[in-house]
Order: C-alpha cells, then structure tokens, then sequence
C-alpha cells in the first residue's frame, strides 16, 4: 500500500466508525410516538367536579406510558404457568417477574395484578401501593394505581362471595386495557385462555432453535474438518488491487451515510404529516429508504469499477447456481444458530454485569416489537417484506459485500486465516451496533453476522447470506407475532 492508499485507509476507517457512533446515538433519541397515543387514549372519560382539579392537573402532564409488549409476554408466561403447574411455590413462579418492577409505573402496576393472581389479592394491592409514583406523572399514576386497587379489592371480594374465576370483574378489566394490556386480563378470567397459546409458541420456537443449534454445532464440526483436511476451497476471492478494496469501504461508508440520512429523513416526514400517517405508510417510507441507500453504488463507477467488477467483488451472482446456493443458504442459516446462542450467553454475562453495577440493565427491543400487537394484515405483509426481503438484500450488499471485501482486501489478505477473522469480526461488531436492540445485544447480532460472513467466504456469492438472513428475520417475526398478538 502507498502513502496515500494507508491515509485512504484510516479515513474510512474513522468515517466508519463516526457514522456508527451517530447511529447509536440517534436510536437513544428516536421519539417514539406510540405510547403518547396509546396512553392519550386512556383519560378519564367520566370525571365529577369534585375530580375536575385532578383531572386538569394530569392534563398538563407528560402522558404515562402503557405497559410494555415484553411486560405482557412475562405475564402470559407467568399465567401459562400458573395453569401447567399449578403446584409451582408461588414465590417462585412470580420470581420470574420481577423485572417488572424494574419498568415503568404501568409495568408496575401489572406486577402488583400478578401478585394479586399468583400470591393473594391482598398481597398484590399491598404492592401497588408500595409502588412510587412518577414525579412526571403523579396525577395519571395516582389514578391508574386506584383503578388497579379497586380492581383487586373487588377480585378478593367476589373470591368471598364464591366467584373465583372472576366473571363480576369483567367490565373493570376492559376500562384498564388500554393502559395495561393483557394485564388488565389477568383480572378478569379469560388470562389463562389467551396466555396458553403464547406458552406454546414458546415451546415450538425452543424446540426448533434446539434443532438448529443441535444442527449448527454439527455443522461446524464438519465445516472445520473439511477445510483443516483441505478437502473444501473457500470460493471468496479479495478484491484484485488495493484501490478496488478502498473503494469498497468508501462506497460502504457513503451507503452507511445515506442509509441513516434516509432514516432521519423518513422519520421527518413521518413526523411532519402527523396522525394522518397510518403504519403501512410508515413501513413504506422505510421500504424506500432501505432500498434508496443503494444509490451509493453508484460510486465504484465514478472511481474506476466497472459494474461487472463490482458485481464480482460483492458476490453479486449465482456462484454455483441458485438452487444450490439457496440451499446453502438453509445451511448457513442452522450453522450461523450456535454462535447465536453464544452471543446470548455473552449478552446474559454483560446484562448480569450491568445489573449488579447500576441496578438496571436495558432490555434489548426494536421498534417493529411495538407494531406486533396489533398488527392487521396489511402490515404484517409489509412487515415481512421489510424483515426478510428488503433487510437481507440491502445489509447483505453493504456488510459481507461492501465491508466484508473491503476488509478482507485490507487486511493481510495473504494470510487467510487471520483476515478472514479480524474481517469478519469487525463488520460484525458494525453490523450489530447499527441495530437499535441497544449495545448489550451487540454479541448476539455479532455471533449471527459471523455465521454470515462465514458463507460468504465459503460460497463467495451473496445468496447464501442472504437467504440466511431473511431465514432468520422470518423465523423471530412470527415469534413475535405469535406471541404479541
């Protein structure tokens, strides 16, 4: 490398490194509209006058936030739970929920209902009432916490009178589910029948990730073997000339650039047009930013590339057929599952860790989790299209075929071993920051993206990664949806 291709280098490498920076950044403040609207739906609609003070006090307040979607996943467990095994200590079952209390004052409020259910009505107002109130929200607070109160009361009351299952609570349950969600179920007595098929989607999606995972250790043992043996020849060939593996990261740093642009914009827009946008039209607006960063492709011509070259270099072919590279597209998939696993038990060790350190530790979340809920059928289309088409295509083209090249071309590409790792480690650790599941998660998407990057050098062609990553986006979405909705 010249002078001037090492200063080319390190410019990237701080561009990188910058606009990933930014993104992290602009996930801690992207606005999130739908609990202000969620929660504006749950004012009082009957006040008396003697209330009226009260009410206009909580009008001038912030909205409170409703109770979270992963809230209500725990809850369902816990109420699943109760059912399947009923002789569970009930310390122990409502211990699995006690991350509740760490959320906010609707997450509490919901804790307290699970006591009630598991430990005793009794008990469970006890802990609503134990509950601070927001200093931001104190009104709202105070009268969402009676509302729960006297739900609970009137549960322990009608248990006296011999209705257990709660049938006289049904109208209190529908005036807090708005603001508490299936909460608001467990006080009533329908919780169990909504909460069964969440257990068991739980169940399927354990026992097909144990599959894969049994599958993906075996795959890698193999994979190992083959390539120690020399009996499998990695197809991934570094790009010719040290120029060519610039041009790659310049053109990844210009999408990276543009793809969040796009973003801020699309999110401007969104915000400008007001309530009059409805979802479909917000994942839309997404679908076109996503696919709209690919302008930046543009650039590897204005340098000197040649469209069929950088075909060529981002593994934009068919490689050894479509067919044959969709499958091992599957096959990428179920090997990349066990370093999944190891950035799970990487991010439990670094959640732990936090916790002990600052008493909290940030649930990982992605704003499509707040869409799941109550998504119709349009959205649920538009969902999937973004998930496990456009995301693949796109991150694909820009991690293992724009950085993956770039860096393997960079990094002592003589030595395979080594560039094959520092490459697909660092484009890794990119890939997952600018991913809003917050930086604890970063082992979790990481291991993924290596499987990934793994493929991309055994195969050369982007088929395989891709399929792979639209595989799994398809896989955790109709787990979500199956258990959020």
């Amino acid at each position: 490398m010249t002078p001037n291709e090492r200063a080319r280098k390190w410019f990237i490498w701080f561009a990188i490194l910058l606009v990933t920076v930014g993104a992290v950044v602009l996930q801690q403040i992207r606005p999130d509209t739908e609990p202000a609207e969620s929660a504006a739906m749950t004012d009082a609609a009957e006040t008396s006058d003697a209330d009226q003070s009260v009410a206009d006090a909580a009008s001038t307040e912030p909205p409170l936030e409703p109770v979270s979607l992963q809230a209500e996943l725990t809850a369902k467990m816990t109420v699943a739970l109760q059912v399947l095994l009923p002789t569970m200590p009930p310390d122990q079952l409502i211990g699995q929920a006690e991350a509740l209390e760490q959320g906010g004052f609707a997450d509490r409020m919901g804790h307290a209902i699970l006591v009630g259910r598991v430990q005793g009505w009794e008990r469970g107002v006890d802990s609503a009432m134990a509950a601070p109130l927001p200093e931001e929200s104190v009104e709202q607070a105070r009268a969402l916490r009676g509302k729960v109160v006297e739900a609970m009361e009137l549960r322990s009351a009608l248990a006296a009178g011999g209705d257990a299952a709660g049938d006289g609570a049904r109208s209190q349950s529908e005036d807090l589910a708005p603001q508490l969600g299936f909460f608001a179920k467990a006080l009533g007595p329908d919780a169990a029948a909504e909460a069964m098929p969440t257990l068991l989607a739980l169940l399927v999606a354990g026992g097909w990730y144990l599959l894969a995972f049994l599958g993906g250790l075996v795959s890698l043992v193999v994979l190992g073997v083959l390539l120690a043996l020399r009996k499998m020849t990695p197809a991934f060939t570094p790009a010719p000339t040290a120029h060519a593996a610039l041009v790659l990261g310049e053109t990844f740093a210009l999408w990276i650039s543009l793809f969040l642009l796009l973003q801020v914009a699309a999110g401007a827009v969104v915000a400008a047009i007001g309530d009059a946008v409805t979802t479909p039209v917000q994942l839309g607006f997404s679908l076109c930013a996503m696919f709209g960063s690919l302008v930046a492709l543009a650039y590897p011509r204005l340098r000197g590339v040649s469209w069929s070259a950088l075909r060529e270099l981002l593994g934009l072919h068919v490689g050894r057929g479509v067919v044959r590279e969709t499958i091992a597209g599957l096959h990428c998939y179920v090997t990349a599952v066990p370093l999944l696993v190891a950035g799970l038990i990487v991010f439990a060790i670094l959640s732990a860790i936090a916790q002990a350190v600052s008493g909290a530790a940030e649930e990982p979340s992605h704003p499509v989790v707040d869409l799941l809920g109550n998504a119709g059928a349009l959205e649920i289309v538009m969902l999937f299209a973004l998930a496990s088409v456009a995301a693949p295509i796109v991150e694909e083209i820009a991690f293992r075929g724009l950085l993956y090249g770039h860096l393997r071309g960079v990094v002592e590409p003589r030595i395979r071993l080594l560039s094959v790792l520092v490459a697909a480690l660092m484009s890794s650790v990119v890939f997952a920051i600018i991913h809003p599941q917050g930086v604890l998660f970063v082992p979790a998407l990481g291991g993924l993206a290596v499987g990934f990057c793994l493929f991309r050098e055994l195969r050369g062609s982007l088929i395989a990664p891709m399929v792979a990553h639209g595989v799994s986006n398809a896989v955790t979405l109709s787990i979500g949806l199956t258990m959020m909705s």
